[in-house]
C-alpha cells in the first residue's frame, strides 16, 4: 500500500513510535530556562504572557511567531512537568 493515500496524523504517529523516548527528558531544561523567563513577569511585573494578553502578543512578536505557535510554544512549556513552569498564568 503506498503511503500517499494513508492519513497524515497515522503516518507521524508511526514516525513518533519509532524515535527515540529520551528527547523530552533533554528538552525540560531548555523549556525551563523559558519558564523561568516567563515567570519573572509574572512575579516581578504582575502580568502575564499568556497568548492574547498585553505581554503574550509582545512576546509572540519578539519570538517572530504566529498567534498559533505561540499558542502551542505556551500549552507546551505549561505541560513541561516542572513547578516553574507549571504555575505560570
Amino acid at each position: 500500500m503506498s503511503t500517499r493515500f494513508w492519513p497524515a496524523g497515522l503516518v507521524i504517529s508511526l514516525l513518533c513510535l519509532s524515535l527515540p523516548a529520551q528527547a523530552s527528558s533533554d528538552l525540560n531544561p531548555d523549556i525551563e530556562k523559558m519558564c523561568q523567563g516567563l515567570a519573572v513577569i509574572n512575579t516581578e511585573l504582575g502580568a502575564t504572557a499568556a497568548p492574547g494578553s498585553p505581554m503574550g502578543k509582545r512576546m509572540q512578536n519578539e519570538l517572530s511567531l504566529s498567534q498559533d505557535q505561540y499558542g502551542a510554544l505556551w500549552s507546551l512549556m505549561k505541560l513541561t512537568p516542572t513547578s516553574t513552569c507549571s504555575s505560570l498564568y
